[in-house]
């Protein structure tokens, strides 16, 4: 079950809702739970198994080292619970990886491979074993308390608004929030007004422009013309993939009375690469920093330079079990060693730019293509075409390809990107009240329902409309 099907919208979510606020509020985390579990079985019955396991495993875990934490020995506890996590992830996620990586090796020694069936990646197991890691890591540190009440912990694992892609929630930021919150008329207004603005962002202008990316996903030459239009329309496509399910994640929450973590902040107006990190999936590159960056850096007494490649060379691991994902990390960590060698660094404070925002964008649209195609082969093939390889092209295969409505889609979204970016730009400056995501009165009221209804009325015209971060 995914937020955007007719499914979700037009039964589950009513009726978890309803029952939600008829149940008393003391039994309400545990609605919460059941809900949550009910909507990750919907998929696969059997990993609501495995999902159990991982939360009762780090339940105990914390409790244990709390109550050792002053013991010498506290650090294996953290240890061996930290390895149960990452054994399960590196299990479901990289275990084909391995053995395909092993394979190849001695193939070219002359050796006969061996193989391993195809292992089924979880849904959300990338991200809700961050959140558990995080929360064995914090209750070490003394940074949280761990809770005693089972079903608070597996309702904040369990979370359906961010269960299956975020934003990763830290246990610490959130635990008054499951031991008592305020509900009113306000925020779950502002809330279902923050879910339309992501299905709309999702269905109607993601899904519009998905066209684009199979055209250059199939293309078996592309010209400089179409790479760059290309590569530009699928980085697009998968902002307002993935900044929609953020924002109907963080909507949801405020219809439940929760307040989450903003995880986009306007990326494509950064000046470097460092700033895009600041401004992209925020809560992962937060996470990256707390709990590798800082440790390698601080602990371990790495360099800063070091810890920085590491860190972003890891952060490619996590999004896929390929080498592209990896190039695709190390790219962005030696760009941003670069920037720190040279001066070029910005923060979300710095005077824009236009110079130091298409420089910084340029990098990040030639390097794209590694995260797209997720595999070197495919990748260069598109990289090619960037670097005029190919020779110019045209947009003319393309306009054959994708229809009139695909194309006009295209230009919504590079307006809505730019007009977004300036008038949240002016929120942060103090020069207007609100942002996007805070201001849904007057005109942008009707105007956020048309959409809405267009977006459903595209909906119900296509079969299936996954999110594409699932696959991480």
């Amino acid at each position: 079950m995914v937020f955007s099907s007719n499914l979700f919208v037009f039964l589950f979510l009513p009726l978890f809702l309803a029952a939600y606020y008829l149940t008393p509020m003391r039994g309400r985390n545990l609605t919460i739970l059941l809900g949550s579990y009910l909507f990750y079985a919907w998929w696969r019955p059997d990993f609501l198994l495995l999902f159990v396991a991982i939360t009762l495993w780090n339940y105990v875990f914390a409790l244990i080292i709390h109550r050792f934490r002053e013991h010498p020995r506290c650090f294996y506890w953290l240890v061996l619970g930290v390895a149960g996590d990452l054994a399960a992830l590196g299990y479901f996620k990289y275990a084909n990886f391995g053995v395909d990586s092993i394979s190849a090796m001695m193939v070219s020694v002359g050796l006969n491979p061996f193989f391993l069936e195809k292992i089924i990646l979880p849904l959300g197991i990338s991200f809700y074993t961050f959140q558990a890691l995080a929360y064995l890591v914090d209750v070490y540190r003394g940074d949280a308390r761990p809770t005693r009440s089972f079903i608070n912990f597996a309702a904040f694992i369990s979370f359906f608004p961010q269960l299956i892609a975020g934003p990763i929630l830290r246990y610490r930021n959130l635990e008054r929030q499951f031991e008592q919150r305020t509900h009113s008329m306000e925020l779950f207004s502002l809330g279902a007004s923050r879910f339309l603005l992501g299905f709309i962002k999702k269905v109607l202008i993601a899904d519009s422009i998905a066209p684009v990316a199979s055209y250059l996903m199939a293309a078996p030459e592309p010209g400089f013309v179409d790479s760059v239009f290309g590569v530009v329309v699928s980085t697009l496509q998968l902002y307002f993939d993935f900044s929609g399910y953020s924002d109907m994640a963080i909507g949801l929450g405020m219809m439940m009375g929760f307040k989450f973590q903003e995880n986009f902040n306007q990326p494509f107006i950064c000046q470097s690469v460092t700033e895009f990190w600041q401004r992209w999936h925020i809560t992962l590159s937060q996470w990256l920093r707390d709990y590798l960056y800082r440790p390698l850096k601080k602990t371990l007494g790495w360099p800063v330079s070091a810890a920085t490649f590491t860190t972003l060379t890891l952060a490619g691991l996590w999004h896929g079990a390929d080498l592209a994902f990896v190039l695709w990390g190390a790219a962005l960590g030696g760009m941003m060693v670069l920037e720190r060698r040279f001066g070029w660094v910005t923060t979300m404070s710095t005077p824009y730019s236009l110079w130091k925002n298409y420089r910084a964008l340029a990098f990040l649209w030639f390097i794209w293509p590694l995260f797209l195609a997720a595999n070197v082969t495919d990748a260069w093939r598109i990289m090619s075409g960037l670097l005029g390889m190919n020779g110019w092209g045209s947009l003319h295969n393309l306009a054959l390809w994708v229809s009139p409505m695909t194309l006009f889609f295209c230009v919504v979204a590079m307006f809505w990107d730019r007009a977004s970016a300036y008038y949240n730009k002016r929120f942060y400056l103090g020069l207007d009240k609100g942002n996007v995501y805070q201001d849904v009165s007057g005109w942008r009221v009707p105007l956020l329902w048309c959409g809405f209804a267009l977006a459903v009325t595209r909906l119900s015209a296509e079969s299936f409309s996954p999110f594409l971060y699932f696959q991480f």
